[in-house]
């Protein structure tokens, strides 16, 4: 896997060793396998784009996920924020990048095995996609979303660092 942003593989790969060990001291990681996927998969580059808002004015701003504050936050335990709708007049965040926490619970929960094969409800970003296809292998994990935009990107992004699980656009 290679880092297409000006980030090098270091930077991004110590912060991923960083949430996998924290994840693990906090009790959310406990499988030796997951740790790995959670070390593995560069989380920014499925997440490329972030919001962060202010607390005090409320607005919000974008983070590029490939530079050093970016990279922090991609490989931090917290919701990542990942579209704004600005329709009503105001900006409010409608799409995120669960906390990782909350994902490798639910993953190790799944009790998952080799040959086991997984469907998604909800790729999204694509991070739990790389995460399963990790640990299964792209045969073995099928996700579905209804916004065939948000299949497209991840599908893409998913290729690019050598991933590539079924995605199809419907409603799961």
């Amino acid at each position: 896997m290679t880092d297409t942003g000006p980030r090098t593989d270091a930077a991004w790969m110590a912060r991923a060793e960083r949430l996998a060990a924290l994840l693990t001291k906090h009790g959310d990681l406990s499988d030796d396998a997951w740790r790995a996927a959670v070390a593995a998969v560069p989380r920014h580059l499925l997440v490329p784009t972030a919001y962060r808002q202010d607390t005090t004015t409320g607005a919000w701003r974008r983070i590029d996920t490939r530079s050093d504050e970016g990279l922090d936050l991609a490989y931090s335990p917290e919701t990542l924020v990942t579209a704004l709708d600005g329709r009503s007049g105001y900006q409010v965040a409608v799409s995120s990048s669960t906390k990782p926490d909350l994902m490798v619970r639910m993953l190790q929960i799944l009790d998952v095995h080799d040959g086991h094969r997984v469907l998604e409800i909800g790729t999204g970003t694509g991070y739990n996609a790389a995460l399963l296809t990790h640990r299964l292998g792209n045969a073995n994990v099928f996700s579905v979303d209804i916004d065939a935009e948000l299949i497209d990107a991840a599908r893409g992004r998913l290729a690019r660092i050598g991933y590539r699980p079924t995605l199809v656009a419907v409603d799961g």
